[in-house]
């Protein structure tokens, strides 16, 4: 009965653990949505603003790259605004686009207006394998939407699979919506 009780006394310090790391995670995350909610109220420049949200995102969540691409006059491309991995603003430099519903997980969600998540981008056949980011092994792109109108998509990768949780989800969507 000891040897019981010391087993489900360790599941519980487990499981007081993970709800622990879940609850800072949360609060971390929060953080960074009112930092950029405070961004988009104060910063006038769309340029600014975007290059700040990739900033906080990348900071504040850990991901290895964050990106804005916003979708062109004729809506016929998502042409990559704001980046904040190296392999992103080379992409910057090289003024990088993606066919409206065509290239990789942006061009999906710039047509169809919803997210979508490879939580292993090798699994992934709508995966756009970029030689710029190539130590991604997950990805996720949010819709960049006011009313009816699909302005862009919010592109976070990962360097792990799996990376993305409901929680991740929830609030980047939120970050998206304080964008638009």
């Amino acid at each position: 009965m000891a040897e019981s009780l010391k087993g489900m006394v360790g599941q519980l310090e487990e499981r007081l653990e993970d709800r622990t790391k879940a609850l800072q995670s949360s609060a971390v995350e929060t953080q960074a949505a009112v930092e950029i909610g405070r961004a988009a109220t104060s910063l006038r420049d769309l340029d600014s603003l975007l290059t700040r949200t990739v900033q906080l995102i990348t900071e504040r969540f850990g991901f290895y790259h964050a990106g804005v691409f916003l979708v062109d006059e004729a809506s016929e491309y998502a042409v990559l605004k704001a980046a904040s991995s190296e392999g992103g603003k080379r992409m910057l430099d090289r003024g990088h686009k993606l066919k409206v519903g065509q290239t990789g997980i942006v061009g999906f969600v710039t047509r169809a207006g919803r997210a979508r998540i490879a939580l292993d981008v090798g699994q992934d056949a709508g995966f756009f394998d970029n030689p710029d980011l190539p130590s991604t092994r997950s990805e996720m792109a949010l819709p960049i939407i006011i009313g009816e109108q699909i302005l862009g998509a919010l592109d976070v990768q990962s360097l792990e699979s799996q990376a993305f949780g409901e929680q991740d989800i929830a609030t980047l969507q939120i970050l998206a919506d304080q964008l638009a």
